[in-house]
């Protein structure tokens, strides 16, 4: 089971990652906003590890924390779009711009300002 640290560094190099993609082509900013959405997936999962020692391993278990979670009530809204950029540019045949990576990696600087100080 990955531990908090091990997820925190997970998701700072994802970002590092994000950050390295030219979002030029719909491919670059797809997988801009993909990678986004799973550094938010680690902050999250450092998280739990940290208040329950849990490794979540589905989405849907994941989400089920948000509702029971104080501190992650407070990040259900940009949790979430992440998460719908996240699927539709993995998924769907959706056209995001750059622009929307701008947004996606704003979304992922609130999580960060909630969950960090708690970890």
């Amino acid at each position: 089971m990955p531990t908090r640290d091990e997820h925190v560094k997970k998701a700072q190099g994802n970002e590092t990652f994000a950050a390295s993609i030219a979002p030029n082509t719909q491919t670059e900013i797809d997988w801009t906003l993909v990678v986004l959405f799973y550094a938010a997936v680690h902050y999250v999962e450092a998280y739990l590890y940290k208040q329950w020692g849990q490794h979540v391993r589905s989405h849907t278990t994941r989400d089920k924390y948000f509702g029971k979670e104080a501190s992650l009530k407070k990040i259900f809204a940009p949790y979430s779009h992440l998460k719908f950029y996240g699927y539709n540019a993995r998924y769907e045949v959706s056209t995001f711009t750059a622009v929307d990576t701008q947004e996606a990696a704003k979304y992922l600087s609130e999580i960060k300002a909630q969950i960090l100080p708690l970890l």
